[in-house]
């Protein structure tokens, strides 16, 4: 069992991954994803009647443009730490494939440090957004002054969840470095 409570990771096939970090993070992340597809569903029924009432009646949902875009932020980026406990970013394997695993081990950890030192600052620029919309009242100008906040929150939240869920990758890496391709205790340095 690895320390961090998700069972042994030699247990896993070739192309399986334990997802390192506690359950609860798991169970947040897999509620980004429902909210995340649950937002697809409200952003289709209110795009389909706001053209509808356009189309038939000459009316429309007020400030459906503002809710869509709102939405689409939270469809967005409520999934990012679930894809990234995957690994399911975009890779390109045509070379490293042909590594050992402990070069790819290397390049993995390498993958993962990059993107914290990109994902830490958009943490913290989206969490100052959130923070000055929150404080200053902003809101979209139309016909119901929607605030700003919730799509920032969401916005936030996002990032702050892959941060994390880069932290524990890292640390499982890292351990990943100690234990060896078979779960000896092998050094790759």
């Amino acid at each position: 069992m690895d320390p961090l409570g998700n069972g042994d990771a030699d247990e896993a096939g070739p192309d399986e991954r334990v997802r390192p970090g506690p359950a609860p993070l798991a169970w947040i992340e897999k509620t980004g994803v429902d909210v995340s597809a649950l937002a697809i569903i409200v952003l289709g029924v209110i795009i389909t009647v706001s053209v509808l009432g356009r189309t038939f009646f000459g009316k429309m949902i007020p400030d459906d443009i503002v809710i869509s875009g709102e939405l689409m932020v939270t469809l967005v980026a409520l999934p990012w730490a679930y894809v990234t406990a995957d690994r399911g970013h975009v890779a390109v394997e045509v070379f490293t494939d042909w590594m050992s695993r402990g070069a790819q081990v290397w390049l993995e950890l390498l993958a993962v440090i990059v993107g914290l030192v990109m994902v830490a600052p958009l943490t913290w620029a989206t969490g100052v957004a959130l923070w000055q919309a929150w404080d200053f009242g902003s809101y979209f100008d139309g016909v119901l002054y929607l605030p700003e906040w919730p799509g920032r929150l969401t916005f936030f939240i996002g990032f702050a969840l892959m941060l994390v869920r880069l932290l524990f990758i890292l640390v499982g890496d890292v351990g990943r470095l100690r234990r060896g391709p078979d779960g000896h205790d092998e050094v790759y340095f």
